[in-house]
């Protein structure tokens, strides 16, 4: 999973080299996902606000790339605007992979302590 993260990392880090500065890429340093079968309650829900955060600024990030490449001047090579496009889906893709990596640690953690608070209930 660590190697498809830093695949993630990088394709973003390229995106982003070629976005104009009317869109400000997100920061590259993307959240910490905790490992569900330690993680705490508090730590999931620390980790679930901030990836939900990370996810809307890569969202925002490809939406204002979509719009640079339709809004951009008729002179624009199109190249240059598939690029913006491009990298608008690399973001897109990022944000996918740390939802999933989310999920899965969330699936864990949940079997993990459903089980045991079930069963202390009364």
């Amino acid at each position: 999973m660590r190697v498809q993260a830093l695949i993630a990392a990088s394709l973003l880090s390229l995106a982003a080299a070629g976005a104009g500065a009317a869109c400000p890429r997100p920061p590259l340093a993307e959240p910490e996902v905790p490992n569900g079968a330690k993680a705490d309650e508090v730590s999931m829900k620390q980790a679930h606000d901030g990836l939900q955060a990370y996810v809307v600024q890569l969202e925002a990030y490809k939406a204002c790339l979509k719009d640079q490449a339709d809004n951009a001047p008729a002179d624009t090579p199109e190249e240059l605007k598939a690029t913006w496009l491009a990298q608008g889906d690399a973001a897109l893709d990022a944000a996918n992979y740390l939802a999933n990596q989310f999920s899965y640690a969330l699936k864990t953690f949940k079997a993990r302590t459903t089980p045991a608070e079930a069963a202390s209930k009364p």
